[in-house]
């Protein structure tokens, strides 16, 4: 027995590819005799939502292909390459800030306001954590000071 949801998922999916308009008609005169009529379609649910979805697939792709087609490859390599340097200049930009700011933050723990700094940031513990993960934040080294001398 065939299985008619394979079948119209396999003719849909080759309609895609091939830019052959998507439409219930279509598909029934691809089915080779699987589905004779649009309605053997249109009345099962499943497969109406199939053609449905395919056709919204197909529309998407079309716009993708027509947005891209009205740039030239050398308008496209530009483009991609001014995205490159700027992404690359971000990049540069953040490692600097993060730079900066673990050296004001250094600077403020050595005058002993680190306390006051972090106070600041209290009831924000996520954006404390996320300055750790970025790596903004000195590593602390804790120095024991005793009060006994040593003997």
């Amino acid at each position: 027995m065939i299985d008619k949801s394979q079948v119209l998922e396999e003719l849909l999916e080759a309609m895609i590819a091939e830019d052959e308009d998507v439409t219930v008609r279509a598909v029934c005169r691809r089915s080779d005799g699987i589905f004779k009529h649009a309605t053997d379609i249109t009345r099962n649910e499943a497969r109406r939502r199939a053609v449905e979805g395919a056709i919204k697939k197909q529309e998407t792709i079309r716009t993708a292909v027509n947005r891209s087609t009205k740039k030239s490859r050398a308008e496209l390599e530009k483009l991609a390459a001014a995205r490159n340097a700027e992404i690359e200049q971000l990049q540069t930009d953040k490692e600097l800030l993060i730079a900066s700011h673990r050296a004001m933050i250094l600077s403020v723990a050595e005058m002993g306001g680190f306390a006051t700094w972090k106070r600041f940031f209290e009831r924000y513990q996520a954006a404390i954590d996320r300055l750790e993960q970025m790596g903004s934040l000195p590593a602390a080294s804790v120095i024991s000071l005793s009060s006994r001398r040593d003997t």
